[in-house]
């Protein structure tokens, strides 16, 4: 039996309704007996589910004058009304979550934690003493100024520690180790580090109040370095000696998750819950077996308040109807920020030096289970049962240099046991297509018929994106799926690649390398293998250094970068040059009349497979041109009969 799967979830109520940016918490003094945090291994670890509050910064906060506060009529933590309403809000939220035996992760700032120290308000310390977690929210412009991106890390550094020390002056005990919020500043992490802070979530752009995709998912990190708010490849790159651990959102579905909540789309307040059970079951499915995984939102005590008389009862009822099922079955559990974080530090014990998210999908899972709510089977298993016979649209498989991945996962309609999976890979002259077409794309529906899985990739085109890009992504699809066997119920011994053109010149690759060539790349699940056990190549080129119309000039330049056929580049490009006898089994179709992808150049591939000792079949198609259209009469094998013969290939080299 596997061991559990240790899913962090937590749910990120914070306290306002006006828009905010990801900040600061910390951790309780003591955590108790009952903390989520393991002791030991993380094999049999908790789940773990928390719900944290962002207290936003309305009125002067501490480094501004009176000049600066809100204009007469809007909120001010500096009226002890607004204060007091902002804090029973709290409470009563902090109440429902407790009556639920959950804690919160509470996110404070100034004006907030200065009031609460000026008139001796103990809300925050009382919510600590309950086993809260006390947290720093931190809006960079109300504390720093418009031109914060501007000053060095230790002015950030001294506002910050200056933030904290106002929640400590409100009573609040032990270290402040979680924060929200920064998410623009080249040298955050710095001035983080320089504040004591070590636990961070919630990014989100706050120009645009999206999220990169690249930082959605299940798992923890380290990230490497800051981010401007357009790149984000070193915050969505793991060091494994940073000093911030982050905690992803989950495995959401689109980049708004955070700002829809406050959109007359979204379709209010029951909406928004049911898309928040969609994205929670979604990233359960997603949990990767033997880490730590975590899944949160946010709310504002504005949002979601329900009637005068039933306060917050949406917020009830989604923890009595969806979340509470869940803990009794034992899928998640409750935890704070911290613990979380905590949590993630002893799998890194277990486990040093390794990236904690190879084998993550983002953005992935298949579609929500329909099981009723508390006799739901192990994610694992409700995922392979509840898809069958469905396709699952733009399921984000890798990092593409900055870039999500998309692939469509076609399930087969009836399936005994681990079923066999076939990657098809599209044409186009490497500068275009989609996953949806090309050759090949046709005998998708006969290949899920027969009992097998097909995952239809996009890749990154050229001339945007040169040379390797293309095999580098189509690895990856493949270590992709290996890494997720059993979340799609596939045998990883038992992958096969198909694709037609462009596309067969791809799967060709996949079969003739394996990972010593320099072309594995680095958008995900480092480590996993990228062969596959057969391969269906339909007229794809095979030897780059020879020219023909598919592959001239235009296209050396455009793909490739180089402007002669006898560049190593190219040599290194070609299937030819890396056959060898490990190869796996390879069925090449050939249309017999095509002008664009010449007969020579299947044969060649054939002849150097053969020579190798590789089990290679050819097919010549007659009267077939490039994509096996008709040239000169009815084709032979027919499209029905070729399509038939791959399955045929697959049947005999994967069950």
């Amino acid at each position: 039996m596997k061991p559990k799967i240790l899913i962090a979830v937590v749910a990120t109520v914070a306290v306002l309704a006006a828009a905010c940016s990801p900040n600061p918490v910390r951790v309780p003094a003591t955590t108790g007996a009952d903390s989520a945090a393991p002791t030991g291994t993380q094999d049999t670890g908790p789940l773990l589910f928390g719900i944290g509050m962002h207290i936003e910064p309305m009125g002067a906060t501490a480094q501004q004058t009176g000049a600066q506060a809100p204009a007469t009529g809007k909120p001010d933590y500096n009226n002890p009304d607004d204060f007091d309403r902002a804090a029973e809000s709290i409470k009563t939220v902090a109440g429902i979550v407790a009556k639920h035996g959950g804690k919160m992760t509470i996110q404070a700032q100034s004006p907030f934690t200065s009031a609460a120290a000026r008139t001796g308000n103990t809300v925050l310390s009382d919510l600590q003493d309950e086993g809260n977690e006390i947290g720093l929210h931190f809006h960079e412009d109300a504390h720093l100024g418009k031109d914060g991106n501007t000053l060095s890390s230790d002015q950030w550094c001294t506002v910050m520690k200056e933030e904290i020390s106002l929640i400590h002056r409100a009573g609040v005990e032990g270290d402040v180790a979680y924060w929200s919020g920064g998410n623009l500043y080249p040298h955050l992490l710095d001035a983080a580090t320089c504040a004591g802070l070590s636990v961070n979530s919630d990014w989100k752009n706050p120009n645009t109040q999206k999220t990169d995709l690249a930082l959605v998912g299940t798992v923890p990190w380290r990230p490497a370095g800051s981010t401007n708010g357009t790149d984000t490849t070193r915050f969505a790159l793991h060091d494994a000696n940073g000093t911030i651990v982050f905690l992803p959102e989950g495995n959401y579905d689109k980049g708004d998750f955070a700002a829809s909540r406050r959109s007359d789309v979204a379709g209010g307040d029951e909406a928004y819950f049911v898309y928040l059970k969609d994205q929670l079951l979604r990233s359960i499915d997603a949990a990767q077996p033997d880490k730590v995984n975590v899944f949160h939102f946010t709310v504002h005590p504005g949002e979601f308040r329900g009637s005068v008389t039933d306060q917050f009862s949406v917020i009830d009822r989604f923890l009595t109807e969806v979340v509470d099922p869940l803990v009794k079955s034992g899928e998640v559990k409750w935890g704070t920020f911290s613990e979380m974080a905590a949590a993630y530090a002893e799998w890194e014990k277990a486990n040093p030096g390794i990236d904690p998210r190879a084998g993550q999908s983002t953005s992935a899972t298949a579609a929500t289970p329909t099981a009723a709510e508390g006799t739901r089977p192990p994610a694992t298993a409700r995922t392979a049962t509840a898809s069958t016979g469905k396709v699952e649209k733009d399921v984000t498989y890798c990092t593409g240099g900055t870039s999500a991945l998309k692939m469509d996962i076609y399930y087969p309609t009836a399936a005994a046991g681990k079923t066999p999976a076939v990657l098809y890979v599209h044409g186009g002259g490497w500068t275009g297509g989609t996953k949806s077409s090309g050759a090949g794309s046709d005998s998708i529906p006969e290949l899920v018929s027969r009992g097998y899985l097909v995952a239809a990739v996009d890749y990154r085109l050229a001339p945007k994106n040169k040379w390797p890009a293309q095999i580098e992504d189509v690895k990856c699809a493949v270590r992709y799926l290996r890494a997720n066997a059993a979340r799609y119920n596939i045998d990883p011994d038992r992958i096969g690649a198909m694709g037609g053109s462009a596309g067969g010149h791809l799967v060709s690759m996949l079969g003739v390398t394996d990972g010593r060539e320099g072309l594995e790349g680095t958008g995900g699940n480092a480590g996993v293998s990228s062969r596959v056990q057969a391969v269906v190549d339909m007229f794809g080129p095979a030897d780059l250094t020879v020219e023909f119309n598919g592959a001239g000039q235009q296209i050396m330049t455009n793909v490739f970068g180089v402007s002669s056929h006898t560049s190593e580049v190219l040599k290194n490009a070609s299937p030819v040059t890396w056959a060898s006898a490990d190869d796996p089994a390879f069925l090449i179709l050939q249309g017999e009349n095509d002008t664009l992808v010449p007969p020579s150049q299947s044969q060649e591939l054939y002849d150097t497979l053969k020579r190798a000792g590789v089990d290679a079949k050819l097919v010549m198609v007659t009267n077939a041109g490039h994509g096996f259209a008709p040239e000169g009469g009815q084709i032979s094998p027919s499209r029905t009969q070729i399509t038939k013969m791959i399955g045929d290939f697959f049947d005999t080299k994967l069950k």
